[in-house]
């Protein structure tokens, strides 16, 4: 039996079937299905229209000689409907008139009845071959169009900062006047003092922000990744995240990572926040760190929560600049957590986190972010128990 190659992205190959003869139809379904085709049968032009209104496909193999239906104007009218449909048109009365109209219908290939499983299996692997690099053009313009926007909010964010950073100083400089000129027991000196703590830790958040804007690159500083971690874990555990379970999944030994430890703790913050307002603050979250291989060490932190799990827009849209879910949100921290990986020569991205082992339940669903940043630890081949990162579809 042929087999057709394997798809880049491991995506289920499927096939629409169009012809009235069952026989015909019935047995090539089934000899596609061992080459790894799954395979919908329609034995009219109204049956196609229908299915594919239903479950759209991209490949559709079509006779074109219906009963009484002329399986060229069928074509024409799939694709009026579906521009991006892939149609191979076969039939026992080849010509070249008939391929012509084929053609002009908007077929992608003719094959002649009775034509070899490999050739068809053959066609096919074209077929499907197309539609995946369409879908990875699809993929590479939806990431320009996400880098420019990304150039426009870090632009937008420099511009604000500069403003903030100003009128920051001014405030900053005012309450230390007012904070040292009043009497260590005067009743208003600690709210003078928090005020002045609070607009130092305000220019900081400015400074981040900057740092944004302008891609800064990571500082030379090494940090215990599993330490940084285990502290914000605890720090959340007492106050924003307090009626939440965390679970945390650390390892023994340092795994030290090239990173500002200002950066990797603000985006753990995002991402716990984000799972506190997903579960609406009594959920469960499960943080895991471990080390994994993608072609030398990495540190992997995975954040995975039981809340409702991301719509698909919010899939989809999840990494944009100023996109957010929330009445308040920003719509930055994602970004910045993907900016910050990808200036440190990791990765970030984040899904659904489906059938639920990750938070050692049956059925579990929720978001999943995964944040990949390159540690310490030599660039030696993997030992057979170091989780090589493998099977992630995200």
């Amino acid at each position: 039996m042929p087999n057709l190659s394997a798809a880049p992205d491991s995506t289920v190959r499927r096939l629409l079937i169009v012809d009235d003869d069952v026989d015909f139809a019935v047995s090539t379904s089934r000899a596609l299905g061992l080459a790894g085709v799954d395979c919908t049968l329609v034995h009219s032009g109204a049956g196609a229209l229908d299915q594919l209104a239903r479950d759209p496909v991209e490949v559709v193999l079509l006779d074109i000689r219906l009963g009484g239906e002329d399986g060229t104007d069928l074509a024409a009218r799939l694709r009026a409907r579906h521009p991006d449909l892939i149609v191979i048109i076969m039939t026992a009365y080849a010509s070249v008139d008939s391929a012509v109209a084929a053609l002009k219908a908007g077929a992608y290939d003719y094959l002649r009845k009775p034509f070899f499983l490999d050739e068809l299996v053959q066609a096919l692997d074209r077929c499907f071959q197309l539609a995946q690099l369409r879908r990875d053009k699809a993929r590479a313009e939806r990431q320009l169009a996400l880098l420019h926007q990304i150039e426009a909010a870090s632009q937008l964010a420099a511009g604000l900062s500069h403003d903030f950073k100003n009128m920051l100083a001014v405030i900053g400089a005012n309450l230390m006047v007012i904070d040292d000129g009043l009497h260590a027991h005067d009743v208003l000196k600690p709210y003078a003092t928090d005020a002045r703590e609070a607009a130092l830790t305000a220019a900081d958040l400015v400074a981040r922000l900057m740092g944004f804007a302008r891609g800064e690159g990571p500082p030379g500083a090494v940090i215990d990744l599993g330490a940084v971690v285990g502290n914000v874990a605890a720090m959340l555990t007492r106050t924003l995240c307090q009626g939440m379970a965390l679970d945390l999944d650390l390892p023994a030994a340092p795994l030290l990572v090239p990173a500002d430890p200002r950066q990797v703790e603000t985006a753990l913050l995002n991402l716990l926040i984000n799972a506190r307002d997903a579960t609406g603050g009594r959920g469960r979250v499960a943080i895991r760190l471990s080390r994994v291989w993608r072609g030398g060490p990495y540190a992997r932190l995975e954040v995975v929560d039981d809340g409702p799990g991301l719509t698909p827009e919010g899939l989809e849209r999840a990494l944009e600049p100023l996109f957010t879910t929330k009445p308040e949100g920003t719509g930055l921290g994602l970004p910045m957590i993907q900016q910050m990986a990808l200036r440190h020569g990791g990765r970030f991205r984040i899904g659904n986190a489906g059938g639920g082992d990750a938070m050692g339940g049956d059925g579990a669903r929720g978001a999943r972010a995964v944040l990949d940043l390159p540690c310490l630890g030599g660039d030696e081949a993997p030992d057979p128990g170091l989780d090589q990162g493998s099977g992630e579809n995200m």
